[in-house]
């Protein structure tokens, strides 16, 4: 068995946990259990204990709501330089051995230590030692083996060795750069949020760069996908995003303004209506910031609402993502039309959008 951290943008703990529930990672009823998932102190970090084996780390390695997995390596010793005894040596090897299960295989160029007083000479020492057990330098800027040194929980320190040379968060698929991009981890958590099933026909409204699409069809199959936007450079770079992916499933696409979409169901030329076709709505509108504009969110979202009823079937599930709060509960508040089932809120980079989950008020 093997310890592990897997750390989760605040607020998406709780998809994490749903995620790790899928896979079998709970604590079993009876018998010993295979795993556990038990969340820390902290809303950012998730613990299990899981088999030392390739199937484990293939499955870290698929994670959609973990921005980072990683190793746990510990030692009971009062100061960090125990991490360097023999039995904490060989649990560091281990855990690179199992590291180089991982297909493809994964290769480092440099250790990047992360710890309280990194630049001291005792962590200096730890760090060239763990170092020429790995085979790479140590690069406290670009190192890509990243450890971190903290103590331990209990008593002791402990040693996190991360799984992979990048975050779990950041996609091999995004080879565009897209200003305004949503995080994968926060759009993994909001198609959770929303449920998801082979029957869906699934809408993005404001589709920017595919991520809440693409991570749909990471979920698995749907009956019908629609990506939709204004820009066609967002459709366009939402299509080569697609292929990056290499997630299965024909998509639609729509250059429409939302008013649009609500006005004619997305008929532009004689093209099938849309209206009335989709059990999923999403939209990750302007928050006014990078893209749109305060003082005339208030007219987009009221658009974008109109569109959702225009789209949905009678059970539509829809769900809005904005970090303009208040002007949206505003629009929401003079729409008898929704009723809020939840409002997961998330945290990133100084951002907090909420995820507005709706159905129809009758």
């Amino acid at each position: 068995m093997t310890e592990v951290v897997l750390t989760v943008l605040a607020g998406v703990a709780p998809a994490a946990q749903r995620e790790l529930e899928r896979l079998g990672w709970e604590p079993q009823p009876t018998g010993t259990p295979v795993a556990t998932a038990v969340p820390v102190a902290t809303a950012e970090e998730l613990r299990v204990t899981l088999p030392r084996s390739a199937q484990t780390m293939a499955a870290l390695q698929a994670l959609r709501t973990v921005v980072a997995a990683f190793l746990v390596v510990t030692s009971p010793a009062p100061r960090p330089t125990g991490l360097l005894a023999t039995a904490a040596v060989r649990a560091f090897a281990e855990a690179l051995e199992a590291i180089a299960w991982q297909r493809p295989r994964v290769r480092f160029h440099g250790l990047r230590l992360e710890a309280a007083g990194a630049h001291t000479p005792e962590m200096r020492r730890l760090a060239t030692e763990l170092a020429e057990l790995a085979d790479v330098p140590v690069d406290d800027d670009d190192g890509d083996l990243v450890v971190r040194v903290r103590r331990a929980p209990d008593r002791g320190w402990e040693l996190l060795v991360r799984t992979t040379p990048r975050p779990l968060a950041t996609r091999a698929w995004r080879t565009e750069s897209y200003p305004g991009a949503l995080n994968a981890t926060i759009a993994a958590a909001a198609v959770d949020e929303l449920g998801v099933s082979p029957s869906d026909a699934f809408a993005d409204l404001m589709c920017g760069s595919g991520t809440l699409l693409i991570e749909r069809m990471a979920r698995g199959p749907a009956a019908r996908l629609l990506a939709a936007d204004a820009s066609a450079h967002a459709i366009d770079t939402t299509q080569r995003h697609l292929r990056g992916a290499r997630v299965r499933g024909r998509v639609e696409t729509r250059v429409s303004e939302v008013a649009a979409l609500a006005r004619d169901g997305g008929t532009p030329d004689g093209e099938p209506t849309l209206a009335g076709a989709f059990t999923t709505v999403v939209a990750n509108p302007p928050w006014g910031e990078l893209w749109g504009e305060h003082a005339t969110n208030a007219t987009l979202y009221a658009d974008l609402l109109d569109a959702v009823d225009r789209l949905g079937t009678r059970e539509v599930r829809a769900g809005v993502l904005t970090h303009d709060i208040r002007r949206f509960e505003a629009v929401l508040a003079d729409d008898p039309r929704w009723r809020v089932v939840a409002m997961p809120q998330f945290f990133a980079k100084g951002h907090r959008p909420r995820l507005f989950v709706l159905r129809r008020a009758d």
